[in-house]
């Protein structure tokens, strides 16, 4: 072989090798022309990720699906909820769903770059909005200035709130934003001024409790946007075109059904899709649905390409984009979609033999880059020992981890110890006097005698334990707020009852109670966690009666010097405490500190501290050895109306109401698997001359109400062996509208209580029931004339 022959072949060689990936993208883009139907079987899997929880703001997907609109298309649909720290439209764009549903805030992301397209925008307007509570007045945007607002930035919910002070003048340097809770938590403890609200869900709440509250309406200052935009990917659209024009009629048709058939879906939504809203709750929302979607007047999904363009000009003014788009690429055309090239393969190979002819004119450029990478490697050398720097500061902040960890170590060895000590003591006493109840021997006087200590020990018991479960539900935080309207003097009178059993009980009974409450100056309910402030109170009262042999313990509320604040507080003339060790016993990492004798105060102090501080309260003792001890406690309240004057005395104490209310002619059902559980709540029943029936199931009690509508009063358990008590009460709801049903829980989180009062519970009780908690819930529901709380 010659010379040059074999550089010929050589020179060939190269030619090929440095061509070959430019070979291979024609070869790609040819292939790419061939129609690819990857969606096309029938009954094909689809997933639409929806915004938020299951609830009627996507009633029409949910109709689609249960009259077989989907199916008919064959189509497989799944509603995904969204998960509380995910995003809609990055869920769609990473592939986790097919298909989303957002609001303007899609035209940001398109803006950026997000290959998005909009099917229809299902609502004409959105419900977003600011609501604030009535007494700061907050009305228009230019008072937000120097407040806190609450916004859902995460789920991107904040689009129309922003534009809306941007274009009114209010910097985003003049308020401050707090991520949102996704609840009316923090507005009602006063922890913001101000939050984002959807006008088709929160006002329902505000509305039920007589809560007063401003709003302040996007479209009163021009921002009239589009809201639950349906939306998928361009990739989506090329691909499977068919696909998403039977996805969109689907839909489309959904929607109209569960406009024209609201109760229906709303009865749907309840029983199938787990929602925690009421039927009453999801009916007001179709209402408000449907003034967003105006179905009388559009048509649903219809989308007008000039308001977009108004909307993404909007944006643009307010600075939440810092350019514009064409926005035909943004909005859904179906015509052009079946005559785009991108699906006319001569064209893609016409693109790829383009495409081939650019990569070997523009070879030498990329032979030239490589004499870069050297300029990179070198960069990154740099950069490289920049991140030794920081590394070495992570392994600093690493250490002080660990130091906290070994701190964190030791007040669990040292929690333990106490628990050991704390558990063991009353147990020891709760096993040692029930042998001795069980001595034929015995005396009818050791007889009482010995049921109190056990009584006693029982407590002690369950305090610890109380403490225990919610020292773990503050450090996990696991508390949940549970909303009820509250009398404070009812309250105060419950408290009092509280004071007199302990002392009672641990025959103190000769130390006076005094309470303080002005009725002209508190003449109104406030709506907060009833069962947390008697958690706090109840901790407080037992640390009075331990340290008190004589004189008195005083308990009262007033309205603070800070506006908007009510001050709690509760006083003894027990032995006081050093000052030093004062201001210790609120920190849940020196319960050792307070040194023995203090018992539960060790653990029960720092869960009172973590309570007021989820209430947004603060609480401070004064005290001193040998004269007592005063906790003050200081919490925000909203006020929700007047109460009926329950007394006409003033700064007076109450009377004690503990005796069975009288309920002749009442019949009460207890739903209750356990028998145990049923005799000890029926034998604290029987004093009220009620009738009693029972029922050991769920099936049982839902065919009992059915069998006999006219019970007065339910008391459900929520955790039965066949069925769950909130599902019960959902299908005894769609029955019975009248009947009070009380939850019965030893469920210790919030979440299951609220669920229950959105399924339809009146109230609930918490497990172990007291007598003071179960009579005053039946002279709340059961008897006009008494004082209830």
């Amino acid at each position: 072989m010659s010379h040059n022959s074999l550089l010929g072949f050589k020179n060939s060689k190269n030619v090929c090798h440095k061509w070959w990936p430019a070979i291979f993208i024609v070869i790609s883009f040819i292939a790419l022309a061939l129609p690819l139907q990857s969606f096309s079987r029938p009954g094909t899997k689809i997933i639409l990720q929806l915004k938020w929880k299951h609830q009627f703001q996507f009633a029409g997907y949910y109709a689609a699906i249960e009259k077989g609109y989907y199916a008919q298309e064959d189509l497989d649909v799944e509603l995904k909820e969204l998960p509380q720290s995910g995003n809609v439209i990055t869920e769609v764009l990473e592939g986790r769903a097919q298909f989303g549903i957002a609001n303007a805030d899609i035209i940001i992301h398109y803006v950026n770059g997000a290959p998005v397209v909009v099917l229809a925008p299902v609502f004409q307007s959105s419900p977003a909005a600011l609501v604030s509570r009535a007494e700061p007045n907050i009305t228009r945007p230019q008072d937000i200035a120097g407040k806190t607002i609450e916004i859902n930035a995460k789920k991107s919910g904040s689009v129309e709130v922003l534009t809306m002070l941007s274009l009114e003048g209010v910097k985003p340097s003049q308020y401050h934003i707090t991520e949102s809770s996704l609840s009316l938590n923090k507005l009602l403890n006063n922890q913001t001024d101000a939050s984002e609200v959807y006008l088709t869900n929160e006002p329902y709440f505000l509305e039920k409790f007589g809560i007063p509250y401003n709003l302040i309406l996007p479209h009163k200052y021009g921002i009239d946007f589009y809201a639950e935009c349906l939306f998928t990917t361009r990739e989506m659209i090329s691909k499977n075109p068919e696909l998403v024009d039977a996805f969109l009629r689907a839909t489309i048709k959904g929607w109209e059904y569960a406009l024209e058939n609201s109760e229906e879906l709303a009865q749907v939504i309840q029983s199938k899709y787990k929602t925690t809203k009421t039927l009453d709750h999801l009916i007001f929302e179709s209402q408000k649905v449907k003034e967003f979607i105006q179905p009388n007047f559009i048509n649903v999904g219809h989308s007008n390409k000039g308001r977009w363009l108004q909307m993404m000009e909007t944006l643009l003014q307010a600075g939440l984009i810092n350019k514009t788009k064409p926005i035909d690429d943004l909005l859904y055309n179906p015509q052009q979609k079946k005559h785009s090239p991108f699906t006319d393969k001569w064209f893609i190979l016409v693109i790829g033999t383009f495409l081939l002819l650019n990569f070997i004119l523009h070879f030498w450029y990329i032979h030239r880059t490589n004499k870069r990478k050297q300029q990179i490697i070198n960069t990154h050398k740099q950069q490289v020992n920049s991140l030794k720097q920081e590394l070495q500061m992570l392994n600093t902040h690493l250490e002080e981890t660990v130091q906290r960890n070994k701190d964190l170590e030791s007040f669990k060895e040292s929690l333990i110890s106490n628990l050991s000590f704390e558990i063991r003591t009353p147990l020891n006493n709760i096993i040692g006097y029930s042998e001795l109840l069980n001595d034929p021997k015995i005396k009818p006087t050791q007889t009482l005698q010995f049921s109190k200590e056990i009584n006693k020990s029982c407590r002690l018991l369950q305090n610890q334990i109380d403490n225990l479960i919610d020292l773990s539900k503050l450090e996990s935080n696991q508390f949940r707020l549970v909303y009820q309207r509250i009398n404070l003097m009812e309250l105060l009178n419950t408290l009092q009852i509280m004071l007199l059993n302990e002392l009672k009980l641990f025959d103190k009974e000769h130390i006076a109670i005094k309470a303080f409450i002005d009725p002209d100056e508190i003449d109104f309910d406030i709506l907060s966690d009833r069962n947390l402030f008697k958690s706090i109170f109840q901790r407080l009262i037992n640390n009075a009666v331990k340290f008190t042999s004589k004189g008195y313990i005083e308990i009262g509320v007033r309205k603070s010097e800070k506006n908007g604040h009510l001050l709690f507080w509760i006083q003894d003339s027990g032995i006081g405490m050093d000052i030093e060790k004062a201001k210790t016993v609120f920190n849940r990492l020196n319960i050792d500190e307070l040194g023995d004798g203090f018992g539960i105060l060790q653990m029960g102090l720092p869960v009172v501290k973590g309570i007021v501080d989820l209430l947004n309260g603060r609480i401070w003792i004064e005290t001193a050895e040998g004269t007592g001890t005063s906790i003050h406690i200081e919490v925000p309240y909203t006020p929700i109306g007047s109460h009926k004057a329950r007394t006409s005395q003033k700064k007076s104490p109450f009377y004690i109401h503990q005796d069975p209310p009288k309920l002749k002619n009442k019949k009460i059902l207890i739903v209750e698997d356990i028998q145990s559980n049923f005799i000890l709540l029926s034998r604290l029943l029987e004093e009220t001359g009620c009738q009693l029936e029972h029922a050991k199931t769920g099936k049982e009690a839902l065919k009992k109400v059915e069998n006999t509508p006219d019970f007065d009063l339910m008391f459900m358990d929520l955790r039965l062996t066949d069925m769950d008590g909130i599902e019960i009460t959902r299908q005894i709801r769609k029955q019975n509208t009248k009947v009070v049903i009380v939850a019965q829980t030893a469920y210790s989180s919030g979440v299951k209580v609220n669920m229950s009062i959105e399924a339809g519970c009146n109230d609930f009780i918490t497990k172990p029931i007291s007598r003071i908690d179960l009579y005053n819930v039946l002279r709340k529901y059961l008897v006009n004339d008494e004082l209830s709380t």
